[in-house]
């Protein structure tokens, strides 16, 4: 059994705060961590953010520091969505992890560096998408089953 957690770290735009919790509330994750928020960010995302957590029965938490998240949460695995490159490697290799697992990604589209044995550097996707691109697609994976597909048999002859 998965538990997921996600942390995003490093944001000043109160819609970069909005819309990481729209994103992971509307996926079913019950615990998003913000960390290093500041600036506006700060003062109108967290409440903004904090009323999408009630609409969905969820928890906001707000921490100073990426190690202030790990050593309250205690994950068994951490994936940082980074960009590709040859040292990130796909999502599609942790797909089957189990646990607690935080799924750590920067707010503002730079690259975070997260420290521990338990610490992998994953990308969703070969393409750099942005962060929030990158999240979504990330907890899709995770998640399984998101894509809303409907399959309408052979379309030989078309």
């Amino acid at each position: 059994m998965r538990e997921l957690i996600v942390l995003v770290d490093n944001t000043s735009s109160v819609a970069r705060v909005v819309e990481f919790a729209k994103v992971v509330y509307g996926f079913g994750v019950k615990n998003l961590v913000l960390t290093h928020v500041y600036g506006s960010a700060a003062q109108q995302g967290i409440p903004e953010a904090f009323k999408i957590s009630l609409k969905y029965s969820s928890s906001l938490i707000i921490l100073p520091t990426i190690r202030d998240a790990l050593d309250l949460f205690k994950p068994d695995h951490v994936l940082v969505i980074r960009r590709p490159s040859p040292q990130v490697k796909p999502l599609t290799d942790f797909i089957n992890i189990d646990g607690r697992v935080m799924l750590a990604v920067d707010g503002s589209d730079q690259d975070i560096r997260v420290e521990g044995s338990n610490v992998s550097y994953v990308a969703p996707v070969k393409y750099d998408i942005g962060n929030i691109g990158q999240l979504t697609l990330a907890l899709c994976t995770l998640m399984g089953g998101c894509l809303n597909v409907q399959h309408q048999g052979s379309t030989q002859g078309l």
